[in-house]
């Protein structure tokens, strides 16, 4: 009997370390140059989403439906063929970022080559080559790549030839440079963190990420605003997304998020420009913003001492030199603003979008008076009704007015039946939080779940996800978004509607 406990005990040794060798194997691939991570607690992950069950995978009709009504994604082929993909869904799996050949990079660990072999052939529709040392195949902006125990998927920077693109790939899987995730104080705080996903993002390198991100461009990639982040001394964020099933209290995602900074550097000065005690009627702003849009950020300022900062003189210059904006003097303008602002996005029948901007001043005069000066001196004087000034661009009336203590402009092809004040998640954070975020994430149009995030303080903030449908399992709901992609928007050339940067 005592022979027996000791190869039972010794076998159960033997599969820890064999866990912890695979783990430490990938995370040894991640280069100390990565942008960001993302580790991913694939078992813990998919039991919660009640799609493993010992040793069985079983994909959920409805998650398997959405892959099948969506263009192709990566992720939709990954997880349609899960059940016999050949990857070891007892570890975890790394995702990366970086500057290099693949601006993405998943690795995956493997516990049957050959099955991993095939599903590869499967989604490239092509034999895989023998590279650099490694099994490698290609498919439209991805590599995939297969040696020994380990999957790595890269998404291309740039176009490159397969020859190239595997020598990258082989250099990675040979851990050719120092690893983000050795051992040192960042990978300790990293591991101390808990949570079924989490995340390690370089501030300095997000500009990087975001400027990949093809939907981020377009909105923002002339607009200097995201310097007043990437270019403070916040040195990086840490993040963890924690499924909560509780019936009880609802189903949830629950994201906590911790930035590492210089307290005496000038992302703290910056943060002393935001009022984050409370602001006297706050949520009043939120009347004059539809309902309808999809994504929302609401911050609270000083607009005088927030406009001041030096982070916002290459914004103004910009603008203050654009054809549509030349004219308007937008730090008086900002100046004017104090309280909450909120600005709400969404997507446009007509234009490219649909959008709103609110803010509390004491005096909606300053910022209407200058629209309506500048804009007479153009010879687009705008039609009064109803107490609002409305302008016409061609696609879209924009409708600018005030409300008491609330300048407004809208510019949307709808009319509003409710505004954001309708959305209790937006109204109850705001008066909390500095910053609040919120978006509602959208499967074929219907929307599928909620998204908010509030900052709380310097050291950080805290956000949640929650199913629209308070039946649906909250994880099999993200892995709808996830893998989401609109056929109308892959004709258009577009490989993601919510392009995802993976």
């Amino acid at each position: 009997m005592k022979k027996v406990g000791f190869l039972v005990i010794l076998a159960i040794l033997m599969m820890v370390s064999s866990c912890t060798s695979t783990d430490d194997n990938l995370r040894a691939m991640i280069p100390d140059d990565a942008a960001g991570m993302v580790a991913i607690d694939v078992p813990g992950v998919l039991k919660k989403a009640g799609m493993l069950s010992g040793d069985t995978v079983k994909v959920p009709d409805a998650l398997l439906k959405v892959i099948d009504d969506a263009s192709v994604t990566v992720q939709g082929d990954f997880i349609k063929f899960l059940p016999n993909s050949g990857f070891d869904l007892t570890t975890p799996c790394y995702v990366f970022f970086s500057p290099g050949v693949y601006k993405a990079v998943a690795l995956i660990p493997l516990s049957d080559e050959d099955k991993a072999v095939q599903l590869v052939e499967k989604i490239t529709s092509s034999k895989v080559q023998h590279l650099a040392g490694i099994d490698y195949a290609s498919h439209l902006d991805y590599g995939y790549a297969i040696d020994g125990d380990v999957l790595l998927v890269g998404r291309f920077r740039n176009p490159i030839a397969p020859e190239s693109a595997a020598v990258a790939a082989s250099a990675i899987l040979d851990k050719s440079k120092p690893s983000l995730l050795a051992n040192n104080d960042l990978a300790k705080k990293i591991d101390e963190t808990k949570g079924d996903i989490k995340a390690y993002i370089n501030v300095k390198a997000l500009s990087t990420i975001l400027k990949s991100n093809s939907r981020f461009s377009t909105i923002f990639g002339n607009i200097p605003a995201i310097e007043i982040i990437t270019d403070s001394d916040i040195k990086a964020m840490i993040a963890s997304l924690t499924f909560n099933m509780s019936k009880k209290d609802g189903e949830s995602a629950i994201l906590k998020t911790d930035f590492i900074f210089d307290k005496n550097g000038q992302y703290s000065k910056l943060y002393d420009s935001l009022i984050a005690a409370q602001v006297p009627n706050a949520t009043a702003v939120l009347d004059a913003v539809p309902g309808e849009l999809d994504t929302y950020v609401g911050i609270k300022v000083d607009g005088a001492r927030f406009a001041s900062q030096p982070q916002m003189v290459g914004m103004f210059e910009m603008l203050e030199n654009t054809p549509f904006t030349s004219g308007l003097n937008f730090k008086e303008m900002l100046s004017s603003v104090k309280g909450a602002l909120v600005f709400g996005l969404g997507k446009s029948q007509v234009s490219d979008y649909n959008f709103t901007i609110a803010a509390q001043t004491q005096d909606p005069s300053v910022i209407i008076n200058q629209v309506v000066q500048v804009g007479s001196q153009r010879g687009q004087s705008p039609l009064k009704y109803d107490n609002e000034y409305i302008y016409d661009n061609g696609s879209q009336g924009i409708a600018m007015g005030q409300a008491p203590g609330v300048f407004y402009l809208r510019c949307v092809d709808f009319e509003t039946r409710f505004s954001a004040a309708g959305l209790p998640v937006i109204s109850q954070n705001f008066n909390k939080a500095s910053v609040v975020f919120f978006h509602q994430l959208k499967v074929a149009d219907n929307v599928e779940g909620f998204f908010n995030w509030w900052l709380l303080n310097k050291a950080g903030g805290e956000g949640l996800y929650y199913t629209s449908d308070e039946k649906q399992n909250v994880v099999v709901s993200l892995l709808k978004c996830l893998c989401w992609s609109d056929p109308a928007s892959a004709d258009q050339g577009s490989t993601d509607d919510y392009d995802y940067g993976f």
